[in-house]
């Protein structure tokens, strides 16, 4: 499924809304990429998730090596 509900992203991922909330105000998700708000719910892209985490461990597999 590529778009979840936030309270089921944070009991599949152990994330927090605060977290979620955080990057999403900070500009790290993006919403309409990342996340949307849909009927007032907060829905949530796992597969822009995935690679917004991967590109990260690239960048740091780049930065130590």
């Amino acid at each position: 499924m590529k778009w979840i509900k936030l309270k089921k992203y944070i009991e599949t991922s152990g994330d927090t809304a605060d977290a979620v909330h955080a990057r999403r105000k900070t500009g790290k998700w993006l919403d309409g990429i990342h996340c949307q708000v849909r009927d007032g719910n907060l829905w949530i892209n796992t597969e822009a998730i995935d690679k917004w985490v991967e590109n990260g461990l690239s960048s740091s597999r780049k930065a130590s090596g």
